[in-house]
């Protein structure tokens, strides 16, 4: 516990670190302030402008031979399992549609500004824990630290926790500011938020604190295997963009769930569904659906099996090369 302790401190005393989670504060306010801003309430002129457009929509002819269409074969128009009521609720414009601002719901943030702050600060845990594992190597005071401390898997084993703990007690404060902030306008405005919500944004930020955590750890491992807060941002950013296109150019069925990007949204989302162009459709089929879902569980599995090949093989390097 006390190399873990001198570690932390360490990290909080980088400037490099200290500058980035400084940058991840400032978005983090952005986002919520933005957020708040953008679905401050409408006066009651622009309302009622929207609802007269609502009215003179709903009274076109094209509107109602559409809807008779709808209703006549919903599947057709919107898809399996769809019914006639679905037309209506699909179909019929709202005044939020004619507004220039929407009413703020944390149900609807959990895929928008949350979906999005959970993304930013899981790319900046990733190149803080780097970060803070290269300045070790780029400044040569790593063989000083293995001249006070020579067993080297303690040192690795403590610069690890360092890293997971620093970057998730920061993404779990900076997730929970957000929410909070989000909460709290809303229920000024008097907007309540359902219980199932709730317990849905507890979950996603949760889930996000998790991944941010295991982000920085995973970049600490990639950064201490490879020495170089460079390579490790180029390995990473090659493998997720170079990745992807080889995955879309593959001639494989639900390549799909070998992406990097759809098994991290699996992981935030509790699933995804996925639509892919590889796969193949009977003839037999009335409907041709080529989607899928990416489940959590396959998240769970495909990012635990990226993080260990890293930690192994990361921490077995650096228990048998030289230091310089």
């Amino acid at each position: 516990m006390r190399l873990v302790g001198v570690e932390l401190s360490r990290f909080f005393s980088r400037r490099a670190v200290v500058l980035l989670l400084v940058a991840a504060a400032l978005l983090t306010a952005l986002v919520a302030g933005t957020t708040v801003w953008n679905t401050r309430s409408v006066g009651d002129r622009e309302l009622a402008s929207a609802r007269a457009q609502v009215d003179e929509q709903v009274r076109q002819p094209g509107f109602e031979q559409d809807l008779a269409s709808c209703r006549e074969n919903p599947e057709q128009f919107l898809g399996p399992d769809a019914g006639g009521t679905d037309c209506t609720t699909m179909l019929t414009p709202r005044p939020e549609d004619y507004l220039s601002r929407t009413r703020l719901s944390l149900d609807e943030q959990r895929g928008d500004g949350g979906l999005a702050l959970t993304m930013i600060l899981t790319a900046l845990t990733i190149i803080v824990g780097s970060t803070y594992a290269g300045a070790d190597w780029s400044t040569g005071s790593m063989s000083n630290q293995l001249l006070f401390e020579p067993r080297r898997m303690r040192v690795w084993v403590a610069k690890a926790a360092t890293a997971t703990l620093g970057c998730g007690a920061v993404a779990a404060v900076l997730l929970a500011a957000f929410w909070v902030s989000l909460y709290l306008a809303a229920e000024s405005r008097g907007i309540a938020t359902a219980a199932t919500v709730q317990e849905q944004v507890r979950w996603l930020a949760v889930r996000g604190t998790v991944l941010a955590a295991l982000a920085g750890l995973g970049g600490y491992a990639l950064t201490m295997l490879l020495r170089s807060t460079v390579a490790t941002l180029a390995l990473l950013f090659a493998y997720a963009a170079g990745g992807e296109a080889l995955l879309a150019l593959a001639p494989l069925e639900r390549s799909g769930l070998w992406s990097l990007t759809n098994n991290v949204f699996a992981w935030v989302r509790n699933g995804v569904q996925v639509f892919d162009e590889s796969v193949r459709c009977s003839p037999q089929q009335p409907l041709c659906d080529q989607r899928y879902t990416v489940t959590l569980a396959h998240g769970t599995a495909y990012l635990g099996v990226l993080l260990l090949v890293a930690l192994l093989a990361s921490a077995l390097f650096f228990g048998r090369r030289d230091v310089p």
